[in-house]
């Protein structure tokens, strides 16, 4: 809605004719009262202000308006003949965006008008997502802690408060060091996705935490954020039961593996978004990546907590389309970025598989990547078609897997920084749900080429 403070005809009706286009309502107040009982009504888009006006001038209405915290953001043009430099100082003093002199260009006012109601939209846009997220992480079942460069309590999720044992409000903007005594490791970041654990001292007594981490931007400096279970219950086994402990270790170490890689994207994305120099076609894509991590969040969390299998195929991806997803959205943040080229055949057919997790397979397999390639080499992301489905590879010129660890990465009990780890069973599980298979071929000292092989929508 744009709603026009204005007592000439003339301008409102030219005001009227340049909103309609712009799919705005527009509502036309011929004096500062009658604005001001539009506005408890409803919040508008934006507004435009004569400063001249029976019964409350232009600025008693700013003044009104800046009172009330609820329109702080509504962006207010000054469209008014008197516009000596001690009024237009004045009007810009209270918050207004812009200063329009009559007689003015048409023209200009339109394009004035498209700008500022299109950044409205777009920060509105933005709340959304933001709130979409805050909800997905609020309802997460693993806890959650944001802390900022000096180790103070920026963020706690609803699962996290109750893990520590201390209400949210209680914990946020406190030392982490001082509200949870004995949990400094878990905001030691150590740039790995391994799964740790230590003890938390609580109102109910200690606590056991399984917890990862990862580096996060707060504010413009590098934080962290802490992802963790409590273990009590995972723990909680029969002494005899041996294989009932492993399947619950496993399965949290599993998990804490496998959000990392989204919160990661989620975290990248979000600074780029910030700086001002990014632009809006950049911005929106961004922030539909945010809200797709945040949904990806959301559906590794419910397999977590239901231990189902792997979701029906029901679904068609879009190999080449991943690929660029990958590279440009999951490793926004990595300096290793540089170093990947996506080679894919034109014309490939979409192959059978749910999209995210055949996302969670091929980022898997570029994190190895990326890890085996840390003192320099190339990383190569490809595609083909065979006859009967699609051939996908991820390969990199680096450290290579040793030979006598090669016959074991598939393995869940196995692991090794560069050889693979916890990823690989995991996409081995996954590919070969899908009716497809995975391979692998190495030599140490020269690279690594997984391939896998998907059948065709």
């Amino acid at each position: 809605m744009l709603l026009a403070c204005e007592d000439e005809e003339r301008i409102v009706e030219l005001l009227r004719a340049i909103a309609e286009p712009l799919g705005v309502d527009f509502i036309a107040a011929r004096d500062g009262a009658t604005a001001l009982a539009h506005l408890a009504a409803r919040k508008p888009s934006m507004m435009t202000l004569d400063l001249v006006l029976r019964n409350l001038d232009g600025f008693a209405v700013l003044e009104r308006i800046r009172q009330r915290r609820d329109l702080d953001d509504m962006p207010v043009m000054v469209v008014s003949g008197t516009c000596d430099p001690a009024t237009i100082k004045r009007a810009y003093a209270l918050g207004v965006v812009d200063f329009v002199a009559k007689p003015f260009n048409v023209d200009l006012l339109d394009a004035k008008l498209r700008v500022f109601l299109r950044m409205h939209r777009m920060r509105d846009d933005l709340e959304r997502r933001e709130q979409f997220l805050e909800q997905v992480v609020n309802q997460m079942s693993s806890g959650l802690i944001v802390v900022d460069a000096e180790g103070v309590i920026v963020k706690v999720n609803a699962a996290g408060a109750a893990s520590v044992g201390h209400p949210a409000e209680a914990l946020i903007g406190r030392p982490a060091a001082l509200a949870l005594p004995g949990a400094d490791a878990l905001f030691l970041v150590s740039g790995d996705a391994l799964q740790r654990r230590l003890v938390v001292k609580t109102p109910a007594g200690e606590r056991v935490l399984g917890f990862t981490n990862a580096a996060i931007d707060v504010r413009g400096q590098t934080g962290a954020v802490a992802v963790f279970r409590e273990l009590s219950t995972v723990e909680a086994v029969r002494p005899g039961d041996e294989r009932g402990r492993e399947d619950h270790s496993q399965s949290a170490k599993n998990f804490a593996h496998e959000v990392r890689n989204p919160l990661a994207a989620i975290g990248a994305a979000a600074q780029v978004i910030a700086r001002d120099s990014t632009e809006r076609p950049h911005r929106q894509r961004l922030s539909r990546a945010i809200e797709s991590e945040a949904n990806r969040i959301t559906r590794l969390v419910r397999e977590y907590i239901e231990r189902g299998h792997e979701p029906a195929l029901v679904e068609e991806a879009d190999v080449a389309a991943l690929l660029t997803d990958i590279v440009e959205v999951n490793l926004l943040g990595s300096p290793a970025r540089e170093r990947i080229h996506i080679d894919c055949q034109s014309g490939l057919p979409k192959v059978r598989a749910d999209a995210d997790r055949l996302k969670q397979v091929v980022l898997n397999l570029v994190l190895n990547a990326v890890h085996a390639t840390e003192e320099g080499g190339a990383i190569t992301l490809g595609a083909a078609a065979d006859a009967r489905g699609v051939a996908l590879k991820v390969s990199d010129t680096g450290c290579g897997i040793a030979d006598g660890d090669l016959p074991r990465i598939f393995e869940e009990s196995f692991s090794t920084r560069r050889g693979g780890g916890l990823g690989l069973p995991i996409a081995r599980r996954i590919v070969e749900a899908h009716g497809g298979s995975i391979r692998v071929e190495s030599a140490t000292g020269q690279g690594t080429t997984f391939t896998v092989w998907l059948p065709s929508a």
